[in-house]
């Protein structure tokens, strides 16, 4: 891995602040805003933390706070390279980054790495079950390390309700390198490519992600692909899928962004790979730069997280309107007699919004 690798994005890294673990908001349980800022931009980790916690409450109390916290944030943010990590269960996400953060960290005395990692959510409480900040042990003990684990809270995509807004206090803090790990349930992850500079797959041998993966899906939005757990006696299988990736991604090669999806070898348990695979993360940048389509993909998911944020914003409003729950609660008990289909039903119900506005 070169001194300037892959992972290091130079924007904006001489005026980040320096991290400090050591400090603290203990006592500070309800810190304002401004506070809270002030705190992530000397570096504190624990008012890093607690702003990421409010971002990702949904009481109604906190959502002013938040929209301040973010608006303050935002001039801050965006120095950052950031990378989504995805994979099937059982791949070796936590594994691969674990390490690969180890190393980058060693190589590279200012890189700063934020891990988002989104964890499946009890069907219960709607909490963390893996919890992987206690699989990155190495990595979370590190100083310019900062894990943090979110419940996905049944979230759709593979990431977490407030993913984006946890990047953004992330790059505030002044981290080089935010990786965001998805949950890991398949296809629907592909949510994860409109957060990150760089969709990082990862597969592994004898899965069949070589066939059934393929389709349109996941694997055709990644930008970089990873054959994890490809050491020892799996080299020749991981080699034999790798070649099997490599001919079905002929198929669908982007071509508007000029960019074969390059497929590497790896082992996250022992570091084998982490050369190439930085080599093929650092052409990735810079051909996206070079060719203008960096700033234009950051600046189409901006726009991305717009709609988003006001179709979520348009249900919270719709939600607290009383006509509007009298009116729902009589068509669902239409649609659920069968005298009206969840179509028209849903048709009427927008008809009475078009004759309010």
């Amino acid at each position: 891995m070169s001194k300037k690798s892959a992972l290091h994005i130079s924007k904006g890294v001489e005026d980040a602040p320096s991290i400090n673990p050591r400090l603290r908001v203990q006592g500070k349980a309800s810190l304002g805003a401004e506070e809270l800022l002030a705190g992530i931009r000397s570096g504190d980790l624990a008012a890093l933390a607690q702003g990421i916690t409010l971002v990702e409450s949904s009481a109604v109390k906190d959502r002013e706070q938040a929209r301040v916290l973010l608006s303050g944030a935002l001039k801050f943010s965006g120095n950052a390279l950031r990378i989504g990590v995805s994979g099937v269960p059982g791949v070796g996400k936590s594994t691969f980054l674990e390490h690969y953060g180890v190393r980058l960290l060693e190589r590279e005395p200012e890189a700063r790495v934020a891990v988002l990692a989104v964890d499946p959510s009890s069907s219960k409480n709607h909490g963390s079950i893996l919890g992987d900040k206690t699989r990155m042990v190495d990595l979370g003990k590190h100083s310019r390390a900062f894990i943090r684990p979110s419940a996905s809270g049944g979230a759709l995509g593979g990431v977490a309700r407030a993913t984006k807004e946890a990047m953004i206090l992330c790059e505030a803090a002044g981290f080089t390198h935010v990786f965001v790990e998805t949950v890991g349930v398949g296809q629907s992850e592909t949510l994860v490519a409109q957060l990150v500079d760089c969709f990082l797959f990862l597969a592994m041998p004898g899965t069949g992600d070589e066939l059934q993966g393929i389709k349109k899906g996941i694997m055709e939005m990644a930008d970089v692909i990873a054959m994890n757990k490809s050491e020892g006696e799996r080299r020749a299988a991981a080699e034999r899928s790798a070649l099997e990736i490599k001919r079905a991604l002929q198929l669908f090669a982007k071509g508007h962004e000029d960019w074969i999806t390059p497929v590497t070898l790896i082992s996250g348990l022992e570091g084998e790979g982490f050369e190439e695979l930085a080599q093929d993360l650092e052409r990735y940048e810079r051909h996206h730069k070079i060719k203008g389509l960096f700033e234009r993909k950051r600046a189409e998911q901006r726009l991305f997280w717009f709609e988003r944020s006001l179709s979520e914003g348009l249900d919270r409003l719709l939600a607290g309107m009383e006509s509007w729950n009298t009116a729902k609660a009589a068509l669902r008990e239409q649609v659920a007699s069968g005298a009206l289909s969840p179509f028209e039903a849903g048709e009427v119900l927008l008809e009475r919004v078009r004759r309010n506005f």
